[in-house]
């Protein structure tokens, strides 16, 4: 019988293939950034006062996942706040 070497389908659950971890991490990069210019254009007061506690709370938010370990569960969180972040301040 012969063993094929092991594909990304076949990995623990849990484990973040190459691929996707390349993804996550640009992800992760892209929503660092889209937090910084959310929070640059709020001190320009280009972002409506009335978004600040959204903001502060999407903010707290970003940081704990940034702070978290790379999964596949990660990546859906990221997408899920870019899209509360870009639905907040859609410049």
């Amino acid at each position: 019988m012969i063993l094929s070497a092991p594909d990304e389908r076949h990995e623990a659950p849990g484990r973040v293939s190459e691929l996707v971890e390349a993804d996550l991490r640009r992800e992760l990069q892209q929503l660092e950034q889209l937090l910084g210019d959310t929070r640059l254009r709020f001190r320009r007061h280009q972002t409506p006062r009335a978004a600040s506690e959204q903001l502060m709370v999407i903010d707290r938010e970003i940081r704990d996942v940034l702070a978290r370990p790379l999964s596949p569960e990660l990546q859906s969180e990221v997408r899920r706040l870019a899209a509360r972040l870009r639905a907040l301040d859609p410049h």
